[in-house]
C-alpha cells in the first residue's frame, strides 16, 4: 500500500468511525472490492468449493485506514499484485497429495490478522455485514471476547455512494465492453434470423471477451419474441429467433470488480410494427425524461415519478423501477423508486431503465436502459450503444 491509503479505504474508515466501529470485517465481493481493490471473485468455481466457500476477507481499521486482507492460496498472486493493502494473508485450499485443513487454515490466517489490527482486550465496535461466515463470527469472539457486532451495511453503503476519480474511470470501462455487446446485439438484427438466442447470447459475451482480453463474469438475460412482453422472462433459453422477433437484451459484464449495465430493444429481419415502436418509443421517451430529472439535489423519487408520468401519459402502466445505482455491486441503493426520498449527487453513477410490456398476449415488450454518471453540469452517458429501434 502506498503511504497515503486509497481513497475508497479513507471514506469506508470514515464511514466506518462515523457509524461508531473500530474495525469492519467484510465478506461479500463489492465490499471487499471497495475497501482493498483487489477484484473478489464471484463465489462460484473451483476455488470455492476447494475452500468450502469460505471468501476472501478484509479487515479496515477505522482509526488510521489500515487493511489486512485474508484469501485462499490460489488467489494469493492475484490479491498481492491488485490490493493497495500492506498485509495479505492466505490461507489453504486443496492438498494434492497431503491432506489440508481449508477452515482451519482460515482462523488461523483470520486470527492474525485480528492480532496485527491490534484491538487490545476492552470493548471493540466491529462492523459485520449480515452474511458474514459464522467461522469468522467464531475466531471473532475467540479473539476478542468483548467485541460487539454491528451491522456496517449503512455505512458502506454511505462510503460507496458518491464514485471516487478511479471509480468512474473503471465505470468508463466497463461501460464500453457493455456498448460492445449491444453493438453486436443491433448488428444481429439483420443476421441472426434461424439461430438460436443461445447462439447470439455466446456471440455477444465473446465479443466482450475479445475486446477486455480475457474471460469475464457476466449476467443478465436476452429476451425475444413474445418473451419480451414479459417482465420476468428470462433468456436466453434456447429458442430459435423468427422473422420479425422482437428482441430485448439486458446486460451486465463485471471488469476489475466494477459492473456495467444496459439494455436495449430490437427486431429480428425485418422493419418494427406500429406495436414495436409504440413500445420502444414509450420506453426512450421516459428515458429520456429521467435523464432530464437527474440533478444534484432531486430526489430519487422524483426521477421515478419523471418516467412514470411519460408512461402513463401514453396510456402504457408503469410495472417496475425506473433504475438503481451501480459500481462495484451491480444494483446497488439509492434506487429510482417511488419511496425512495434519497438526494442525487454528482459522483453518482445511475442505470436509468424505465420499461413497458405488453403482457403474453401480445409479442411486444421494451426496456431502455443506460448508465448515467450525475454532474453538477447535467447527466453524462457512460453507455453510447446505438438504440435498436
Amino acid at each position: 500500500m502506498s503511504a497515503r491509503p486509497a481513497e475508497q479505504l479513507l471514506r469506508a474508515a470514515e464511514c466506518l468511525r462515523s457509524a461508531g466501529v473500530d474495525l469492519g470485517l467484510f465478506a461479500t465481493p463489492p465490499n471487499v472490492t471497495y475497501v482493498s481493490g483487489f477484484e473478489a471473485p464471484m463465489p462460484v468455481g473451483y476455488v470455492t468449493e476447494v475452500t468450502g466457500w469460505l471468501p476472501p476477507v478484509a479487515l479496515v481499521r477505522a482509526s488510521d485506514a489500515a487493511g489486512w486482507l485474508v484469501v485462499p492460496d490460489l488467489l494469493l498472486p492475484a490479491a498481492t499484485n491488485q490490493t493497495w493493502f500492506d498485509r495479505v494473508l492466505p490461507f489453504d485450499t486443496l492438498g494434492h497429495f497431503t491432506p489440508m485443513n481449508p477452515e482451519g487454515s482460515f482462523r488461523g490466517a483470520l486470527r492474525s490478522a485480528l492480532h496485527e489490527a491490534g484491538l487490545g482486550d476492552g470493548p471493540v465496535a466491529v462492523g459485520i455485514e449480515p452474511v458474514l461466515p459464522v467461522v469468522a463470527e467464531r475466531v471473532l469472539g475467540e479473539s476478542h471476547p468483548g467485541a460487539m457486532t454491528r451491522d456496517a451495511t449503512e455505512a458502506m453503503l454511505e462510503a460507496r455512494a458518491v464514485k471516487t476519480a478511479r471509480e468512474i474511470e473503471l465505470l468508463r470501462a466497463v461501460a464500453a465492453l457493455a456498448d460492445v455487446a449491444q453493438e453486436t446485439f443491433v448488428a444481429s438484427a439483420g443476421t441472426h434470423v434461424g439461430r438460436t438466442d443461445v447462439e447470439l447470447w455466446s456471440d455477444l459475451v465473446a465479443a466482450m471477451e475479445h475486446r477486455a482480453g480475457r474471460p469475464l463474469t457476466v449476467v443478465g438475460a436476452l429476451m425475444t419474441g413474445v418473451q419480451t412482453a414479459d417482465l420476468w422472462a428470462g433468456g436466453p433459453v434456447g429458442r430459435t429467433i423468427e422473422h420479425g422477433d422482437a428482441g430485448l437484451l439486458d446486460i451486465s459484464p463485471r471488469l476489475d470488480g466494477y459492473w456495467a449495465d444496459c439494455a436495449n430493444p430490437i427486431v429480428f429481419g425485418g422493419p418494427p410494427t406500429a406495436e414495436h415502436r409504440r413500445y420502444a418509443d414509450a420506453a426512450k421517451s421516459a428515458f429520456e425524461a429521467a435523464l432530464a430529472a437527474l440533478r444534484p439535489g432531486r430526489r430519487c423519487c422524483d426521477v421515478h415519478a419523471a418516467a412514470s408520468e411519460t408512461l402513463e401519459r401514453r396510456g402504457l402502466r408503469v410495472e417496475h423501477y425506473t433504475g438503481h445505482q451501480i459500481g462495484v455491486g451491480p444494483n446497488d441503493p439509492p434506487r429510482l423508486v417511488p419511496y425512495d426520498e434519497t438526494m442525487l449527487q454528482a459522483g453518482m453513477v445511475i442505470a436509468v431503465e424505465p420499461g413497458v410490456y405488453a403482457g403474453r398476449e401480445a409479442p411486444y415488450g421494451a426496456r431502455a436502459e443506460r448508465m448515467v454518471l450525475v454532474t453538477d453540469d447535467g447527466p453524462e452517458i457512460l453507455t453510447a450503444f446505438p438504440w435498436g429501434l
